[in-house]
């Protein structure tokens, strides 16, 4: 059996990796901080099972918690792989650095770098023996590589995340049973986020035209299609363990 664990699964590119992950020799566990139940419901017919967990990532002190519902619902001698997709992200608080209170900084952080971050270092603990297929992806962004004005906290914890999974994939690559990890940048996709930065302020995002202009110019992917150019890449013989992988160029 396969095990697929995801973040920030209730809407989104979440959901769609939720749906597009649904098959019958697939256990899905869906993480995210509103109730799951009705969505588990649709898939659980296309998926072997559906374990939902209802958390706020941004509580990192609870995460070993997290982690212990997860794998009680997992039995390793009988799984054939575990993947876990840190999907989760948040943008708010948008605006240059000071403007904003202290608080909503640390809450972005918590969720977009440390919860993946304890996540993953649970995972690979958790599945030290386990001689099964073990993947990590971290869901990356553009915003990885580019100084945004308004995004310090989203592009800083991006591109701390590809640079974490860089160090696991060379700690992880001669172990007997390594843990393979990529990053994943699905690129600009019609998600409540995409809408949320276009109606930004100047002053808070000065880079709103750019994805304003796309959106008008149809450039904004389908969450849909870039989710399963996700599940292939997870699947396929040659994983690109280490790299980070932008979905325009698949």
């Amino acid at each position: 059996m396969k095990h697929v664990i995801i973040t920030g699964a209730s809407r989104g590119f979440g959901a769609m990796l939720a749906i597009n992950s649904s098959k019958r020799d697939v256990v899905l566990h869906l993480v995210a901080r509103s109730d799951m139940s009705e969505s588990a419901a649709d898939l659980q017919d296309k998926a072997s099972e559906v374990f939902t967990y209802q958390f706020d990532l941004s509580e990192t002190d609870k995460i070993s918690q997290l982690h212990k519902k997860i794998f009680n619902n997992i039995i390793l001698n009988d799984a054939e792989s575990i993947v876990l997709i840190n999907n989760a992200g948040l943008l708010k608080p948008i605006g240059p650095v000071g403007k904003y209170p202290v608080d909503e900084y640390r809450t972005n952080v918590e969720v977009n770098y440390v919860a993946p971050v304890l996540l993953t270092q649970l995972f690979v603990k958790e599945t030290e023996n386990f001689n099964g297929d073990k993947k990590v992806i971290m869901i990356s962004s553009g915003a990885a590589n580019k100084a945004y004005y308004g995004w310090s906290h989203y592009c800083s914890t991006k591109a701390g995340l590809n640079r974490y999974m860089e160090v696991l994939s060379l700690e992880q690559k001669d172990l007997e049973y390594p843990v393979k990890t990529m990053a994943f940048n699905p690129g600009m996709m019609e998600t409540n986020m995409q809408k949320e930065i276009r109606v930004q302020k100047k002053d808070d995002f000065l880079f709103v035209d750019k994805f304003l202009n796309a959106k008008e110019h149809g450039l904004v992917g389908d969450p849909d299609e870039v989710s399963r150019k996700l599940i292939n890449l997870l699947w396929m013989d040659k994983f690109p363990d280490g790299e980070v992988i932008n979905a325009a160029d698949l």
